[in-house]
């Protein structure tokens, strides 16, 4: 192939500007070969020691890279190129107060260099300086508004500090920008599913899907999620299978299958896949607790401590099990949630409660002695809830203060006649599916509107305003009171001496069915798997009735079964 003449005419004029040009095209041995020649003609060009130590470093030889940057700074100082290179230099050194020197004074001489604002972002993140990282991005995308890779790690430094929301206007503008950019892209979907926007997200993975090789299976796995968000369950379960085939020690792709296969009620396949999120790289799996992990053995004469896991709804749930391994067992030491301990320690009389947090490495140990084994508490089902028959028909297993409930019964007397309805229509933070399980109050106005009854809040968290715009726009009165929420006993004690209660997903629920009180649930089309796909009844709980959205996004119909029910249910 014939040289391009340009090419060779600019070589005579400028040949570090060639060789800047070969390093860009890849070929890093013609680039060396006429900085090396520029360099025998003059030694003290700043431009070729700059890019003579940009391919020394390229190499992997750190030293003399240094060599060639230090003198081209010794000769000209404001070689803002040369201050970029030895902050790249000291940054894989981890010297990275030498490498924010550097870059400070490439900015001084060049204050609008985004390069320099964008390596200064990477410093700070590598740092652990979030926040510093996304400033610095920030002022690179401003100075650069075409530096595509600015914007998503300014997206990524957002989403490690969970402000989904306020991630994706970078992502989204570095996405457009470069749209090979997989892991851009990436975090873009990641983004829409933590800020529950999933059709968006499910847009982003089908469009990754179709742009990598079969064989890369991370995209797939985002794919199989973002399916499963928005009810396309069979699709997600057969993508996970081609997953897993291909990759069978997926942990993740084990774990999210798990959801799908309890949803179905497939029990015994569904716990061995959901034993996989002890595997899954997430906060509340990393604890230390230092016994035998229990396996089934027989547990005459032994002591089992279980520790807590997950949420509150997930703790009372798996305290259904307790009976089974108490009865066997010389002792049972529960870890739970501080909130749930009075209530734990009433319920289960014979076992040692602690409240914790949750601590990765729990203060309590150096208490328990040597217990024989350890399991989590979403272990037991594994052992005790392999098929739909052996969940109990119960009464209950969890026991309110009777003293506390007598309380109660006295002030919703005081209500005046009519039914009191226990009522909770928000649940779940922003990135667990709240969207999916929460209601505005004056949505609920058609059951608010069935005449003899008496609303009561269950509602945790602030929603005085939403009392304050029911009240103001309807008239109607939810009655709220707040040490009733903020003392789980207190909890307990309201929910045994109401009628019923009527709630969104939450851990109301849970706390319902294990006291054994009659809760009725307006469940989401796309529910979590502890409702199953289909069905008005709760194996976990026999006290609770399910009804079922038809359509995402409609509950129009939800609201006029409730309000009917309650009318035939309390029309004396």
């Amino acid at each position: 192939m014939s040289p391009n003449p340009e090419i060779v005419e600019r070589a005579v004029d400028d040949p570090i500007a060639l060789a800047r040009r070969l390093l860009a095209d890849g070929d890093a041995t013609r680039a060396r070969q006429i900085v090396d020649e520029a360099l025998a003609a003059r030694a003290d060009d700043p431009a070729a020691l700059c890019l003579a130590g940009s391919l020394e470093l390229l190499a992997g030889e750190v030293e003399r890279a240094q060599e060639h940057l230090v003198r081209a700074l010794d000769i000209d100082p404001q070689n803002v190129e040369a201050h970029l290179e030895l902050a790249s230099l000291q940054a894989r050194m981890r010297r990275f107060e030498e490498a924010l020197d550097e870059l400070s004074l490439a900015l001084l001489y060049a204050p609008d260099n985004a390069k320099a604002l964008f390596e200064m972002g990477n410093v700070r993140r590598m740092q652990g300086d979030i926040e510093g990282a996304i400033e610095a991005y920030r002022s690179a995308t401003e100075k650069d508004p075409s530096l595509a890779q600015a914007y998503v790690e300014l997206g990524f430094g957002l989403l490690s500090l969970r402000r989904y929301e306020e991630a994706l206007e970078p992502l989204e503008r570095g996405a457009e920008l470069d749209p090979e950019n997989f892991n851009g892209q990436n975090n873009l979907g990641y983004a829409y599913v933590r800020a529950e926007q999933y059709d968006r997200a499910l847009e982003v993975f089908s469009r990754l899907c179709a742009q990598t090789p079969e064989w890369l299976l991370w995209p797939r796995l985002n794919y199989a999620n973002a399916l499963s968000h928005t009810g396309r369950l069979e699709e997600s379960e057969r993508v996970y299978a081609y997953m897993l085939q291909h990759e069978p020690n997926n942990f993740t792709a084990h774990w999210n299958r798990a959801h799908y296969v309890l949803a179905r009620k497939q029990f015994a396949e569904g716990w061995s896949e959901y034993r996989y999120r002890l595997q899954v790289d997430d906060v509340w799996h990393r604890r230390l607790i230092p016994f035998a992990p229990w396996k089934g053995e027989p547990l005459e004469g032994k002591t089992l401590l279980i520790s807590a896991e997950q949420g509150l709804g997930d703790q009372i749930m798996f305290a259904s099990c307790l009976a089974q391994v108490i009865a066997p067992a010389k002792q049972v030491i529960l870890e739970c949630d501080h909130r749930l301990a009075g209530l734990f320690q009433r319920s289960f009389p014979s076992v040692r409660v602690i409240g914790s947090r949750q601590e990765a490495m729990p203060p309590w140990l150096r208490e328990v002695g040597h217990p024989d084994y350890h399991t989590q508490t979403g272990n037991l089902p594994g052992f005790f809830r392999q098929q739909l028959s052996d969940f109990p028909r119960h009464d209950g297993y969890l026991a309110a203060d009777p003293e506390r409930v007598a309380r109660w019964r006295e002030r919703l007397a005081a209500l005046g006649p009519g039914a009191k309805i226990g009522l909770s229509w928000r649940g779940g933070t922003r990135g667990t599916r709240r969207t999916f399980r929460s209601l505005r109050l004056v949505d609920l106005l058609p059951i608010l509107s069935v005449p003899g009854l008496r609303f009561v809040s269950l509602q945790y968290g602030d929603c005085a305003e939403d009392l304050d715009t029911l009240r103001r726009e309807t008239g109607i009165e939810v009655v709220h009171w707040p040490e009733a929420i903020a003392d789980y006993e207190e909890t307990a004690a309201l929910c045994v001496a109401l009628d019923l209660t009527v709630s969104v997903c939450t851990a109301v629920i849970h706390l319902n069915g294990g006291l054994g009180r009659p809760v009725w649930v307006m469940v989401p089309a796309v529910p979590e798997w502890r409702y199953g796909v289909e069905g008005d009844a709760m194996p976990w709980y026999p006290s609770v009735r399910l009804i079922r959205q038809a359509a995402r996004g409609d509950w129009s119909d939800v609201f006029a079964r409730v309000s009917d029910d309650l009318r035939q249910r309390f029309s004396a």
